[in-house]
């Protein structure tokens, strides 16, 4: 069955999040490294708890809180503003060398971005990355106040390509997300670089691709199954 759409994850997939490194060296020094790491780790299950209590607020502001929560674990001096400055980066991170190569190999497909990000920052980064003519649709949890893998952030791709769900593919670089997709009814694609999967809450992406250059083959294949 062809797709009718393929939507893709920002962070971590289409994005590189190894761009707030510096901005977290730059305001801490030398343990920046350790300041990043923890921000990973705290920032998407704050997403989970936020969407969880109804309590949702934009992604930058939870990178800021989860800063500030990492650096108070880390004994490290960090003021507000350079909390600001480092949650800053989300809205200018460089995409991935092999993203304009994975959407060209899909020439003719109608693509989204589907994200947990601010629409002003997802656009913003699209842009920077000269992608923008890719895509046709921009969805982010903003417009519906939950984050990802909540079902209804995936049912905006339903709404823009018009469905069915199992007729969508998400592409995403994180396991929780591909897990969220798949109950949600669409399908999706994990890209792995090197990594091992964890079947996160026992799910399985329908097909798995070390890069995103493989993407366009996957594909291929997916529907020629």
């Amino acid at each position: 069955m062809r797709l009718s759409g393929i939507a893709f994850d920002a962070f971590g997939t289409l994005f590189d999040l190894d761009g707030l490194r510096g901005r977290a060296r730059k305001a801490v020094g030398d343990r920046g490294g350790e300041l990043y790491d923890l921000l990973l780790a705290r920032l998407v299950p704050s997403t989970w708890h936020a969407t969880a209590a109804g309590a949702y607020r934009p992604f930058g502001e939870l990178a800021v809180l989860a800063l500030q929560a990492a650096a108070h674990e880390l004994e490290l001096e960090l003021s507000e503003s350079q909390a600001h400055e480092i949650a800053a980066g989300l809205s200018s991170l460089a995409a991935y060398p092999d993203a304009d190569e994975a959407l060209a190999g899909l020439a003719g497909r109608e693509l989204a971005v589907l994200s947990n990000g601010t629409r002003e920052g997802v656009q913003s980064m699209v842009a920077a990355a000269g992608l923008s003519d890719r895509f046709a649709h921009l969805l982010v949890a903003d417009d519906v106040g939950f984050f990802k893998p909540a079902p209804e952030v995936y049912a905006q791709a339903v709404t823009a390509f018009g469905g069915p769900a199992n007729s969508i593919l998400l592409v995403s670089g994180n396991e929780w997300d591909v897990a969220g997709a798949k109950l949600a009814g669409l399908r999706a694609a994990w890209i792995s670089r090197g990594r091992r999967t964890t079947r996160f809450l026992g799910v399985e992406s329908d097909l798995v691709a070390e890069q995103l250059a493989d993407v366009p083959d996957a594909v291929r294949r997916l529907e020629a199954a």
